[in-house]
């Protein structure tokens, strides 16, 4: 599992580790960067190193079945993407399940040019592979806790709706692609209905604040953001705006046999 202490991979670990032990039981190893943290999914094995690391990640892949494959979102994320599939492909991994994002007409720079580069890369790689494409992660909210707190949610998406997504559903849905045959290809994630940034605000009852988004920029970039990935949000924003991820699909009740979750009910 590569990302297994970001907030998917430590999901997807939890649930593979559940199933360790019956019938088809799933050994689980972890690809980290520093010692997994108290409280972390039992694994049954670490290897530490990083996607810059081709000997680790040849470690990492000796004698795997399937890849759980999550990066950070950075500019150098396709060359570091790259490197594990093609670790995973000298290695014989049979599978690859890739987190990504839905492809969106007219996004072919910043994170999503990235993820589409990827895809197409494992869309010639010689293990099969599974595209988790979630729509926005509900758990994106929970960064601003203390805007939140305080009653307001900052959503600079104007009347744009969104198929908001549990990342508990991506998880899951990812934990069936790893072991099961019958998923290949691209997989549109979304929750169960659209909102918008006012019905999102709703559900929170709190107020919703639709910041200006070049104003939305400067203060993210002031307070750490990289400015490539900023650029690459107000896109994505602006896309929201349109229509972008105002669908929802059945993806996730086809894949788990039951509905995705309602998100921001409290």
């Amino acid at each position: 599992m590569i990302g297994a202490t970001g907030e998917l991979g430590r999901a997807v670990a939890s649930i593979l580790a559940a199933r360790d032990g019956g019938p088809g039981g799933v050994q689980v190893r972890a690809f980290v960067r520093r010692p997994l943290p108290a409280g972390s999914p039992p694994v049954d094995e670490v290897v530490t190193g990083d996607l810059h690391d081709r000997d680790s990640l040849r470690e990492a892949c000796a004698d795997v079945t399937a890849m759980f494959l999550v990066s950070s979102p950075t500019q150098d994320q396709v060359e570091l993407e790259t490197n594990a599939i093609e670790a995973a492909e000298a290695a014989g991994v049979e599978r690859i399940a890739k987190v990504s994002n839905i492809p969106i007409a007219g996004l072919e720079s910043g994170l999503h040019g990235n993820h589409r580069a990827i895809e197409r890369r494992l869309a010639a790689s010689s293990c099969r592979s599974t595209i988790l494409q979630p729509s926005f992660f509900s758990s994106v909210i929970d960064k601003q806790g203390d805007v939140v707190a305080r009653g307001a949610v900052v959503l600079p998406t104007g009347s744009g709706k969104i198929a908001w997504i549990d990342p508990s559903d991506i998880a899951a849905v990812a934990a069936d692609a790893l072991v099961r045959s019958d998923l290949d290809g691209p997989l549109h994630l979304t929750g169960p209905d659209a909102l918008d940034g006012d019905d999102v605000g709703a559900r929170l009852g709190v107020k919703r604040i639709d910041l200006p988004l070049d104003k939305w920029r400067e203060t993210v970039v002031a307070s750490g953001l990289d400015p490539w990935l900023a650029d690459s949000s107000v896109h994505l924003f602006e896309a929201v705006a349109r229509g972008a991820l105002a669908e929802t699909t059945d993806t996730v009740e086809r894949v788990l046999g039951r509905p995705p979750r309602r998100v921001f009910e409290r």
